[in-house]
């Protein structure tokens, strides 16, 4: 009896195997099949048709060249294969990274960023926990407001228009450092859970962290700001690093918390500097600094 049932037990478990096998391979292979038959589709009638190929691989060939049809095949892949979707991430920020000698001009590159953005922003399509980081890029009117992202890298980067980061939420490190803001530069209400650097940035605008909380170090070292520093408000609770800057507009620091050593040593305020009802909690330091008009207590 034992003996007559494993006879046909095998067979039945070999023929289930097979088929869990068969329908396995057949969802892996239908977003192939789909993008081959968009290939065919593509080089027209009578012309050879190619072989099969990688969706993946498909989706950055025609975004290298440009299309948006392979910005949108991109967006696809990370919406079906969460797995995948830093790597989208990642390719559209390493566009973003190319000149416009490269072939990108700044309607593209604006596609490019809206693209990125509807996914970093808490929503219906939200990818959550990507890292921004495309040292050097080169940004248009970049807007990451209310956006939620893991760790942000633009040292380097240079924003032509308004670069908008309201009540963005970064739970990594952030650095811009020696970024170059071509306008303004928004900040205000972001949280920063970890630090937040701006070393050797250029403002050439208005600089805001209005309200901003940075739960570790804040480093402004040897920035630049042409326009109005607002800084009002805001509550650092690591250390601050603001020596040798140079403000040229209004320094505005009113209300604002340093829980941590303040450094402001070599700083430069040319324009009226606001400190009224500031609170540092242990050092601060002014050594060398220079004020070109009062400061308002």
């Amino acid at each position: 009896m034992i003996g007559g049932m494993s006879s046909w037990l095998m067979p039945v478990a070999v023929a289930v195997v097979i088929v869990w096998i068969g329908v396995r391979h057949a969802r892996a292979s239908r977003s192939e099949t789909l993008l081959d038959d968009h290939a065919r589709r593509r080089v027209g009638p009578g012309a050879q048709v190619p072989g099969p190929v990688s969706v993946w691989r498909e989706a950055n060939r025609l975004f290298r060249a440009g299309e948006r049809e392979g910005l949108l095949l991109l967006a696809e892949i990370g919406r079906q294969a969460p797995k995948r979707r830093q790597a989208v991430v990642t390719t559209w920020l390493a566009a973003l990274r190319g000149g416009v000698s490269l072939g990108l001009d700044a309607p593209w590159r604006v596609a490019v960023q809206r693209e990125l953005v509807s996914h970093l922003r808490p929503g219906a399509d939200f990818w959550p926990g990507m890292d921004v980081v495309a040292p050097g890029a080169i940004l248009v009117d970049f807007d990451l407001s209310g956006c939620r992202v893991n760790r942000v890298d633009l040292t380097g980067a240079v924003f032509v228009g308004d670069a908008r980061f309201e009540a963005m939420t970064v739970t990594g490190d952030a650095t811009f450092a020696g970024a170059r803001f071509l306008r303004h530069a928004v900040f205000t209400e972001a949280l920063f859970a970890r630090s937040a650097s701006f070393g050797l940035a250029v403002f050439a605008g208005n600089v805001s962290l209005r309200a901003a909380q940075v739960a570790d170090q804040l480093v402004f070292a040897r920035a630049k700001v042409s326009g109005r520093a607002d800084l009002r408000a805001a509550e650092v609770s690591g250390r601050a690093d603001f020596r040798h800057v140079r403000f040229g507009g209004r320094a505005l620091f009113a209300e604002v918390v340093f829980q941590q050593d303040a450094w402001f040593r070599h700083a430069w305020f040319r324009g009226r500097t606001d400190v009224g009802a500031a609170l540092i909690g242990e050092a601060a330091e002014f050594g060398n600094a220079r004020f070109g008009r009062r400061v308002m207590q």
